[in-house]
């Protein structure tokens, strides 16, 4: 059996996996995302590679940006900036004794992964939106992943959700990354996401007020997506797809508008990432595995 290594490049981290054409992962790991540039990035990956148990056949990538998986290049801007406008796939490979390197959109990634193996296995129409530090995702239609003419489709984040203070407010500036920033800023005490859910739950007023602007923001978006793909699953995942009372606190924001404008009847079925943080692993590998057979 063909062993491959996977690679998940994020803002913060790169995680890291071996795995099989029958999808089992094992070995997994990962190491922060260099800044000092591409070169200590495939210094990191050959390190991992120089490591593996097993004998590798080829290197999945899931990577942030507007991917081109045919070029092996990543376009637009990401929270990683030196690896846009290269033969990234093209370099990866060299660094990694020539073997083949796919390449493609970690929206993408998590969206084929629970496709393959998870929450919307059997499924042909879905949705994946992923909400980390931003807001990104997918979609799939009969089964093939939706590009558009600039591979930036399903960047979600990019979405108007309201008008503010005279301003544009996009959906990605409600993601609990940037509301917990907020809290920070405003009251000095350092938190996370997570640490945002908790002080709501507990009554702080201030954190009260941010995470009914995410939820909010979030049903909003997300009925947006169901009126104009008519999807069969909306499939959300990132970090708050872990938290159990995220999607039923966006499902009472969606019975309420759909109570006021009388359309319940396309509020959509939102189900959690199966395979949570590993899901952009999962999807590099089938999207591995499909690009082979060609």
């Amino acid at each position: 059996m063909n062993f491959y290594l996977i690679f998940d490049m994020g803002g913060t981290s790169v995680k890291y996996a071996c795995g099989d054409e029958e999808g089992c992962l094992k070995d997994t790991g990962a190491f922060p995302t260099p800044s000092e540039g591409l070169e200590a990035m495939l210094d990191e990956m050959r390190r991992v590679f120089k490591t593996a148990k097993e004998k590798i056949a080829g290197i999945a990538l899931s990577s942030p940006g507007a991917v081109d998986p045919v070029k092996g290049i990543v376009g637009g801007i990401s929270a990683i900036p030196y690896i846009h406008e290269i033969p990234l796939a093209e370099r990866i490979s060299r660094r990694l004794d020539g073997l083949p390197v796919t390449i493609e959109n970690d929206g993408n990634c998590s969206a084929l992964g629970e496709l393959w193996k998870g929450a919307a296995a059997g499924k042909r129409n879905i949705v994946s939106v992923v909400c980390g530090s931003g807001i990104g995702g997918s979609i799939v239609i009969n089964g093939t992943v939706c590009r558009g003419r600039t591979n930036n489709c399903g960047e979600f984040g990019n979405c108007l959700v309201n008008r503010a203070d005279g301003h544009y407010k996009t959906w990605s500036s409600y993601t609990m990354v940037k509301q917990a920033a907020k809290y920070t800023a405003a009251t000095g005490k350092r938190t996370d996401g997570k640490g945002l859910f908790v002080l709501a739950e507990g009554g702080d007023p201030l954190a009260l007020q941010l995470t009914e602007e995410f939820y909010e923001a979030m049903a909003v978006g997300l009925f947006s997506i169901q009126f104009t793909l008519d999807t069969e699953l909306i499939v959300l995942g990132g970090g708050i797809s872990e938290a159990p009372f995220v999607i039923p606190e966006i499902y009472k924001r969606m019975e309420k508008m759909a109570k006021e404008d009388r359309f319940g009847f396309l509020t959509p079925k939102i189900v959690p990432c199966r395979f949570g943080n590993k899901a952009n692993l999962y999807g590099a590998l089938f999207h591995h595995l499909q690009e082979m057979k060609q």
